[in-house]
């Protein structure tokens, strides 16, 4: 197939699915107007210094007149307010959308502007693809069709993601972005009153964002001297190779949809100790693979975060199911063969296959 790809060119995540459907001989091409890595080869689009609201719909001309020069079989755009909207304003079809997450659980729930735009996107593609439940009922309920909505999570590469011979207990892991909706600060409190019991305890955060100067202000003033690291955004061996060796993995994200962190830690056999939200119940549950606590609170997550390290049983049978549930719903390249089966469905004008149900 001719694929046509919108999105975001500085995210892996975009990266990831490029490299993926390149891999598999698709003829695909790249448009964005962030910058991504040389060798991904993104065509860029024209960016003014302007508000996402007025610069994303500015370069849908030169965007139109490139696609119809390309004649792709399908139109494939990432994230519903921006991509997805440029997408839909170039005329090109079929377009298939991909929900993100925050695009429809936060951005598409704001304000009636914002829902009113989404609406129009998601009834214009032929195919969206959200990777949780939770989202595809989130698209349903801004007016997707439910006959075009699937809700395919996109899944981890296992090989990459696997337990290290040795674990190194106390060693606690924060893999999110800097920014607002993964609610850092509230790990920083919550295991500072467990590091405070524990001395073995280290707190290791990966990841780059808007907040980090402020993050690590407070880290110094809440953490124990030479116990945590800011590590930056690690390569994806760094990363899975201290993901092998956490003991815990702490997410306090306010909103998700299937959090590929979560997958990783599940997968490379890292406790995780995250919040009680939808998304991640689709994977976890309390005592489940996981311990739960509510969203915002330190010291709620300081207990979920106790309970973790004073259970080796459990954590023994928590990372023995993590791993099964990952292997049957998170694998990569099954589950990507499903979005490709779509994809190949919409650009034939074929009724879009079913997906199997959740075990």
């Amino acid at each position: 197939m001719r694929i046509a790809t919108l999105s975001n060119a500085s995210v892996v995540h975009t990266q990831r699915w490029v490299e993926h459907l390149r891999g598999r001989g698709h003829d695909v091409r790249l448009w964005s107007l962030e910058p991504g890595p040389a060798e991904l080869g993104a065509r860029p689009l024209p960016s003014a210094p302007l508000p996402g609201v007025l610069r994303y719909p500015l370069a849908v001309p030169a965007l139109a007149r490139e696609l119809r020069a390309f004649g792709p079989d399908l139109v494939d755009a990432h994230f519903v307010p921006n991509y997805g909207l440029m997408g839909a304003l170039s005329g090109v079809r079929p377009l298939s959308v991909a929900a993100w997450g925050s695009d429809l659980l936060v951005s598409g729930s704001r304000d009636a502007l914002q829902r009113v735009r989404a609406r129009w996107v998601l009834r214009q593609a032929g195919l969206v693809i959200a990777d949780a439940d939770n989202l595809a009922a989130a698209a349903i309920a801004l007016g997707a069709p439910r006959e075009r909505v699937r809700a395919i999570p996109w899944g981890i590469d296992r090989s990459r993601f696997v337990p290290a011979a040795t674990r190194e207990a106390g060693l606690l892991l924060s893999t999110r972005m800097h920014e607002p909706v993964y609610d850092i600060p509230a790990i920083l409190r919550g295991a500072a009153q467990v590091m405070a019991r524990r001395p073995e305890t280290f707190l290791a955060i990966t990841g780059e964002g808007s907040l980090r100067p402020a993050l690590e202000r407070e880290a110094a003033a809440l953490l124990p001297a030479g116990r945590y690291r800011f590590l930056g955004r690690l390569p994806l061996p760094e990363l899975a190779d201290w993901l092998g060796r956490a003991q815990v993995y702490l997410s306090a994200s306010r909103s998700d949809s299937t959090s590929l962190s979560l997958l990783e830690a599940m997968a490379a056999g890292a406790l995780p100790v995250v919040s009680d939200i939808e998304g991640n119940r689709e994977w976890v549950a309390e005592g489940d693979g996981a311990r739960l606590f509510a969203c915002g609170r330190p010291e709620a997550l300081a207990i979920a975060l106790e309970s973790a390290l004073a259970d080796p049983a459990w954590a023994a049978l928590a990372r023995e199911r993590n791993a099964r549930v990952v292997e049957a719903r998170g694998d990569w390249q099954r589950n990507f063969a499903r979005i490709e089966a779509c994809f190949e469905a919409l650009a034939a004008g074929r009724p879009l296959p079913a997906v199997p149900e959740r075990t």
